[in-house]
């Protein structure tokens, strides 16, 4: 909760961006199922697999194609599904490790991630932060 309250008490020195994505769950197991390379091409090895280790993978995989989304809209970004991972931290955070170029661009800044799904939907909202806050 400090990192928000310092951007909070500082309001003039921060740059603060946020994106918020909703995905279907069926869409992204239609996808899936369309086309094989689906999920190779927007997910890591390590997201598939945290993801298959739930009894609805598809809610977890959803969720996670939503908060690259939401990461994407925050840095003001075209989708680069293979540049955006989303991990867990050990207490089970959400968290982000960005590769490539869009690292290169975004070297810095802390990226606060929030995913839920309920009802078929899996949602997204990530605050991103300059280094300096």
């Amino acid at each position: 909760m400090g990192e928000i309250k310092d951007v909070i008490m500082n309001p003039l020195t921060c740059d603060i961006q946020v994106g918020i994505d909703i995905v279907s769950v069926s869409r992204i197991e239609e996808a899936a199922r369309r086309s094989a390379s689906f999920l190779k091409r927007n997910f890591s090895a390590d997201e598939v697999s945290y993801c298959e280790s739930f009894r609805s993978p598809w809610e977890h995989l959803a969720g996670r194609f939503a908060a690259k989304e939401a990461v994407a809209k925050a840095l003001g970004i075209a989708l680069r599904t293979s540049e955006i991972e989303v991990l867990n931290e050990k207490d089970g955070r959400p968290t982000v490790r960005l590769s490539g170029k869009t690292k290169d661009w975004h070297q810095g800044k802390k990226i606060l991630l929030s995913i839920s799904h309920e009802g078929g939907y899996a949602v997204a909202f990530c605050i991103a932060i300059n280094a300096q806050c």
